[in-house]
């Protein structure tokens, strides 16, 4: 599965250079996390590039979804980004974001991660699986107020989508998507990278495209078609950083094997803020 996000890569590559990469980067996340508690409190900075896109989008007055991918910083960097920006975030998540899925882990160990969060945040709007409907409207008045609700994109839910990814295929929950197609909101892609200097930037993409007048499966595919060569254009450059699951609990692929392997092209907008 590895193989999938790192490509055709030379022999003992991955595990010379993208395995304590990425093991570097998921624990710095973390430590970046804990080191927000405490007596010094630290304070994280990230840098946002792309603001016009955003501004842009709000001028239409149907708020924005930021369709964010799952690289390492993200979590907490991209809040701290749009927070320090100036931008009222309200955040879709679930009841297993942070450290752990499990009962314990839920009541005792998240909160350490999602209080910080929280501090750069408008509101959390947390799914827990018997507030679906409540949770739906809320996202739905938050849009029609012209907010700023921040999805996360993931292969889990009750719709999902399989599009070709490097060399694989890739699986994304469409439900954050059907959200902006029921309100006609623009979807911007945002991407959180750790640069080479150690500085983190979230980048934030031009709306995602999409026909006027189509239906909305129609719209979801035509979104979905814009963002994975994007998502794909970052994620060659940083795989150590790209985070994305493989497998859920029930042992079902999220990243998939594709016979024969695809080639999906960098996308042009993005050639060189990924670099």
């Amino acid at each position: 599965m590895i193989r999938i996000v790192v490509g055709d890569r030379p022999e003992g590559w991955v595990e010379d250079i993208y395995w304590p990469k990425a093991l570097a980067h998921k624990y710095l996340s973390w430590m970046q996390i804990l080191a927000c508690h405490g007596p010094r409190r630290w304070q994280p900075t990230s840098g946002l590039i792309g603001k016009e896109h955003l501004d842009l989008a709000l001028e239409g007055g149907r708020g924005v979804v930021l369709f964010t991918a799952t690289f390492a910083y993200k979590d907490l960097m991209a809040k701290a980004a749009f927070a320090q920006a100036g931008y009222a975030v309200s955040h879709l998540s679930k009841d297993t974001h942070g450290f752990s899925d499990t009962r314990l882990g839920k009541r005792w160990l998240n909160p350490i991660y999602t209080r910080v969060e929280e501090r750069y945040l408008h509101e959390r709007m947390v799914f827990s699986g018997d507030n679906t409907k409540e949770i739906s409207a809320k996202v739905r008045d938050r849009l029609k107020r012209n907010g700023v609700v921040m999805i996360t994109v993931t292969p889990l839910g009750r719709h999902v989508a399989t599009r070709p990814f490097i060399d694989g295929n890739i699986h994304i929950a469409t439900g954050g998507l059907n959200f902006a197609c029921e309100i006609d909101a623009p979807v911007l892609p945002v991407f959180t990278l750790r640069q080479a200097d150690g500085r983190t930037i979230t980048f934030v993409g031009g709306a995602l495209d999409r026909p006027l007048g189509a239906g909305r499966s129609e719209k979801i595919d035509a979104l979905l078609d814009d963002y994975v060569p994007r998502l794909e254009s970052y994620a060659r450059r940083h795989p150590d950083q790209f985070s994305f699951p493989l497998s859920n609990r029930a042992g079902e692929l999220l990243l998939s094997p594709a016979s024969p392997p695809t080639a999906v092209p960098i996308h042009p907008q993005h050639r060189e803020s990924a670099a």
